[in-house]
């Protein structure tokens, strides 16, 4: 049973290509997608690996002298991993610090990362992010799972009866007059104190010291109808062609072009983040002290997706506050 949780946010600070395999559309390398709604996501498993990567490359990862080494916390907290580059004294000393079996479950579980906010380009303001009432109702929804206290303004931009025009922006800085202009469509606009509220208290959380992207999705922030949001995510991310270059020739080698789906920059994911207390024995840990080593843990920069090596899928973690309801 799960007795801790908090909400994770995930900031695209680079291009992120979290890939679904092959795909006889269009692009031939799309991006991970929600089956019934077609809108960006992070699987869970490729999350909790990223995740546990990058926790892995800020400690001593072969250090298993003792049952509270990071190196083997981080195996207690996502799940013992034999990993074949550790040597048979390696792993039979993690394997003693565990007692008579490295069979148990990790203490942690990780959600599908869902996006919150997507960047368009604007004809003013450079770009708006935009969100619609399904998306908000869905954050509103996970906030309460994770009993973390709602945004005060959230009810009122999560209700798609409140889009009196075409969208809800929360100033006219991306707006000439009433009308907003994203890619190439027109919208015609309300400007809701609620939500230049929520815009407020969201960029409070995501960039709390960080002036310029404060004011930027306070004054940026729009939240169109569910079916124009789901065009949006469908038709605005990036694809890009890329091929191979023979070294023998230095010409395209014949069969080697492709296309790539990437989630945009400054895309704005989150995923909830669950602790249990620990399975097996010798483990002591509880819920809440399961969740604080993870935050203690936690790189505030990962990669995460295809290309790496060309500097794609670099996120940023922010954290909301962890419910306290599993004792110490």
């Amino acid at each position: 049973m799960f007795k801790s949780k908090s909400l994770l946010f995930l900031l695209c600070e680079t291009p992120l290509h979290a890939g679904s395999g092959d795909d006889l559309g269009i692009v031939d390398l799309p991006i991970q997608r929600e089956r019934h709604t077609s809108y960006p996501k992070i699987e869970a498993s490729s999350l909790k690996g990223a995740l546990r990567e990058a926790c892995e490359s800020k400690v001593i990862i072969n250090d298993f002298s003792n049952f509270d080494t990071d190196a083997v916390k981080i195996n207690r907290l996502f799940g013992f991993d034999e990993d074949k580059r550790l040597s048979k004294t390696e792993l039979d000393t993690l394997k003693k610090q565990f007692g008579s079996s490295t069979e148990y479950a990790g203490a942690l579980a990780f959600t599908d990362a869902r996006l919150l906010l997507f960047p368009v380009k604007s004809m003013k303001g450079v770009f708006a992010w935009i969100t619609c009432p399904q998306v908000l109702t869905k954050f509103q929804n996970d906030l309460k799972l994770a009993e973390i206290p709602t945004i005060s303004e959230l009810d009122f931009c999560a209700n798609k009866n409140n889009l009196t025009k075409q969208a809800n922006v929360a100033s006219t800085k991306v707006c000439f007059g009433s009308t907003l202009v994203l890619e190439e469509y027109a919208f015609e606009t309300d400007v809701k104190t609620e939500v230049a509220t929520f815009a407020k208290a969201l960029a409070d959380l995501l960039f709390p010291n960080d002036a310029y992207w404060k004011t930027m999705l306070s004054d940026n922030l729009v939240i169109l109808n569910d079916e124009d949001y789901k065009d949006f995510v469908n038709m605005s991310t990036e694809v890009i062609t890329r091929t191979k270059i023979n070294n023998a020739t230095g010409t395209v080698q014949d069969g080697a072009l492709f296309t790539e789906e990437y989630l945009p920059s400054d895309s704005v994911m989150y995923s909830l983040i669950m602790a249990a207390d620990e399975y097996g024995e010798k483990r002591s840990l509880k819920a809440d002290a399961v969740m604080s080593e993870f935050h203690r843990l936690r790189p505030e920069v990962f990669q995460l997706g295809g290309n790496a090596t060309l500097g794609k899928g670099i996120l940023k973690t922010v954290a909301l506050p962890t419910n306290k309801k599993g004792g110490n």
